[in-house]
């Protein structure tokens, strides 16, 4: 062999070059080149709950898009994803939730029967709930009695007579309507104070007849819960000191969103962060950001003060990085006052200098948790939190960060120049990544719509892998509506995917019980598998385009979606006996592995799986073997059972087919197995649920009612149609045209044909040969109404 042989080869050139990966980058509005900072490994912050009440389908759209985005990185596109996320534990909302829950239950406690006492409290939390939300909606009182007591006239307004007056008015429709559109939270609010006045009506009732019973008193207290949490916060909350009510709420319901994520198959982040747990190191981080000249203290007690980073001295700073910029994510919304008071809180401090100033140290107040400070003793701001717990994590230098698009301002925005002012650089995160809005049939999911749906509600209607479609069907950072037209595709897409996979997997169940080294001497590899082999090809390489394209999930599940089309199209076009079942494994297996890699696998993972797989339950590992066997065997014994009654007595083939059919369609189908009847006279065998077999079964037997009652309709209504042809020849040929059938004619001959009209002029001779062919198609039917009666057909 030739020394220079090596010579010989030349680098190929590739036909199709590999896609490159890029991302829809909030920072650009547009998608561009994903370039982690160290090669193939991906730093990622990912902003998490604020736990104090049940999580909700648009913490579902955020939380599962996130994951299926990791997963993409991490299981297909082969990046090490070091994945971040926090915990606020720490916030107004919080700590309002937690107090009023203390107080209602302490309430509660101090109230165990209904009392005057009780319900005057009642009624007085009711009169400044009601102040509070619905009285500006109420009429002004008329001119008179406005100048002749102002105070009375202000006082019957915020109260009973307001009151009346906006009951009244919200008969009225459209009043409604006006009035919802002007204030989001009407209808909750007047469902609260209903409730509550009605309860407060049964409860004077009850007490004028001596009925002081617990049962009064919890009716009451549950009906005015609402109303009575604001007013015992706002006349009480000072009184909470114990840090253990606060940490409670947080802590339960933290333990349910993760409860609700690993439902929704949402993995864990790699590292889980709390803003309780990192106080010091926020302390620390605004201390820097003052040492930089960014942020200032205010006065407002001896005792301790709040910090605020100042916006105007960051905004248009030199750094060594260049220079700062402020609310780069969202420039539209600096200096927008309702989302700057939004981003504050309902417990927001006062002292700031600038309306867009915001707190990064909030100093203590009563009924609040706090933590010491070189500023006294107060607790960390909303923003400052994920910009430290990040950069302890992560760095200065942040290759991901990601949210929900409501954060973007002031939240998000908001971090960036706490960050940047701290590190001293221009760019803290290279890519911020946004989720889209969630709609629910096209309005904004609101309690006071009535349409807000909980994780666990949603998980009630619908399974995980549902809602995971759902959300996968949609582009990641574009709005999504949430309606049952997309829920119908849902379904339709999941059926094509089972029922390729049932289809793939009894196939293969066939192949391996020939055994592995099995051949009729013919490779089974012609034309048309080969052609789906290389559609598979081509569906490999358009699928991976279509996750470096922004991961393009509706993309790559309608690549999905075709792929199983053709392999159907492949199955049922080829002979058994000649079908390569290879190709089909194959397509199957790479279908399945796409599908578990976007989170839509259920149960274990087996190699070489050809399926997504099935839910199981956590204990299925322990399912004694008999136990999976006996409803099987039971089944199989009963039919045997029946076969010998029928052979002993001698029934006919038709009742064993019978016997045959009911197997396959009731009673296999319970047991989650379908029976394919194929041209060579051995069925084929497939694990379907027994759901969709039962829901395949009830719309079979539906279209056969529909035909049979169709059949029905269609036979009563020929025999409606003949007995009316019969009714025709009930009269004689003779006496068709004699009365009391015809009185137009005065004289006929002896086969009962006119010769004279009515007037007693002879009968034309063209009317004459006009009647003979109507006698005689009378005669014929004459007949048939006479053979129709000899039967009894008609009497």
């Amino acid at each position: 062999m030739s020394s220079n042989s090596a010579s010989h080869w030349t680098v190929p050139e590739p036909r199709e070059a590999a896609p490159e990966l890029k991302v829809y980058n909030t920072f650009t509005r547009s998608k561009v080149p994903f370039v982690p900072q160290r090669g193939r490994l991906v730093t990622w912050y990912n902003c998490g709950p604020t736990v104090y009440d049940a999580s909700h389908m648009g913490h579902a759209r955020n939380y599962v898009t996130q994951d299926v985005i990791r997963r993409i990185l991490r299981d297909y596109l082969g990046y090490d994803v070091h994945f971040v996320m926090n915990v606020t534990d720490i916030d107004d909302k919080i700590i309002m939730r937690a107090r009023q829950e203390h107080l209602l239950a302490q309430f509660r406690a101090q109230h165990p029967e209904l009392t005057s006492a009780l319900l005057k409290t009642v009624q007085e939390a009711w009169t400044a709930f009601f102040g509070q939300t619905l009285a500006s909606l109420a009429p002004p009182a008329p001119p008179m009695e406005e100048a002749a007591d102002p105070a009375e006239a202000a006082r019957q307004r915020s109260g009973e007579g307001g009151w009346e007056q906006v009951a009244r008015l919200a008969q009225n429709e459209a009043w409604r309507t006006e009035a919802s559109q002007s204030m989001p939270k009407f209808s909750l609010w007047l469902k609260a104070l209903q409730q509550s006045r009605d309860a407060q009506v049964a409860a004077a009732v009850a007490l004028g007849a001596g009925d002081a019973s617990a049962a009064q008193a919890a009716q009451l207290i549950d009906a005015s819960i609402d109303v009575l949490s604001a007013h015992l916060d706002t006349t009480l909350a000072h009184t909470v000191s114990d840090p253990a009510v606060f940490r409670e709420l947080a802590a339960r319901w933290e333990a349910a969103f993760f409860d609700d994520m690993r439902r929704l198959h949402v993995e864990p982040p790699t590292m889980l962060t709390r803003v309780s747990e990192y106080v010091p190191e926020i302390v620390q981080f605004i201390e820097g950001i003052l040492k930089n000249g960014y942020a200032y203290v205010d006065e407002a007690s001896p005792e301790s003060k709040n910090v605020w980073f100042a916006t105007s001295a960051f905004d248009g700073s030199a750094c060594p990085g260049g220079v700062h910029s402020y609310a780069k994510l969202a420039p539209w919304s600096k200096g927008n006052r309702e989302l700057l008071e939004e981003g504050e809180g309902a417990l927001a401090a006062k002292g700031k200098r600038s309306a867009a100033d915001f707190a990064l140290w909030k100093r203590a107040k009563p009924g609040e948790p706090s933590w010491p400070s070189p500023w006294g003793p107060g607790r960390p701001g909303w923003h400052i939190e994920c910009s430290v717990m990040a950069s302890e994590v992560l760095g200065s230098e942040i290759d991901v960060h990601s949210g929900g698009v409501d954060l973007m301002f002031p939240h998000h925005d908001n971090e960036l120049a706490q960050s940047e002012a701290f590190h001293g650089c221009t760019q803290w995160i290279h890519y911020f990544l946004h989720t889209g809005h969630l709609h629910i049939e096209g309005l904004k999911m609101s309690k006071s719509l009535k349409n807000f749906i909980s994780i666990d509600e949603a998980l009630s209607r619908f399974t995980a892998r549902q809602l995971r479609l759902s959300f996968l069907l949609q582009t990641w950072h574009a709005k999504m509506d949430f309606r049952e037209s997309l829920m119908a595709e849902v379904r339709a897409a999941e059926s094509s995917f089972n029922n390729f996979f049932a289809a793939v997997v009894a196939l293969d169940r066939e192949a391996r019980a020939r055994g592995a080294a099995f051949s009729d001497g013919q490779h089974h590899y012609g034309a048309e598998a080969q052609a789906l082999a290389h559609q598979l090809e081509d569906a490999q390489c358009a699928f991976r385009a279509a996750m470096c394209d922004n991961f393009d999930t509706p993309r790559g599940l309608e690549i999905l979606l075709q792929l199983v089309s053709k392999a159907n199209v492949y199955e049922r076009s080829s002979s058994r006996d000649m079908l390569n079942v290879t190709v089909l494994r194959n397509v199957a297996q790479y279908v399945a592995s796409m599908l578990r890699m976007l989170g839509l696998g259920e149960g274990p993972v087996v190699e070489g799986s050809l399926t997504w797989g099935h839910a199981t339950t956590e204990d299925s590992s322990a399912v004694n073997r008999d136990d999976i066997a006996a409803p099987f065997v039971r089944v199989l014994s009963s039919f045997r059972d029946r076969v010998r009654q029928l052979a002993r007595s001698n029934a006919p083939a038709k009742e064993l087919l019978q016997l045959a059919d009911t197997l396959r369609d009731m009673d296999l189908v319970e047991l989650g197995v379908a029976l394919e009847d194929q041209e060579d006279g051995q069925a084929l065998f497939k694990f379907v649920p027994a759901e969709q077999l039962r829901a395949a079964r009830a719309e079979r037997e539906r279209a056969q009612a529909e035909k049979a009652e169709r059949k029905a309709a269609a036979a009563a209504a020929a025999a409606a149609k003949r007995l009316e042809q019969l009714e025709k020849g009930r009269v004689a040929p003779n006496d068709m045209f004699q009365p009391p059938h015809c009185d137009q004619y005065s004289a006929w001959d002896e086969l009962g044909l006119p010769t004279a009209d009515k007037e007693g002029e002879a009968v034309a001779k063209k009317r004459r040969k006009n009647l003979e062919k109507e006698r005689e198609r009378q005669i014929k039917l004459h007949e048939a109404f006479l053979a129709a009666r000899e039967a009894g057909e008609i009497s």
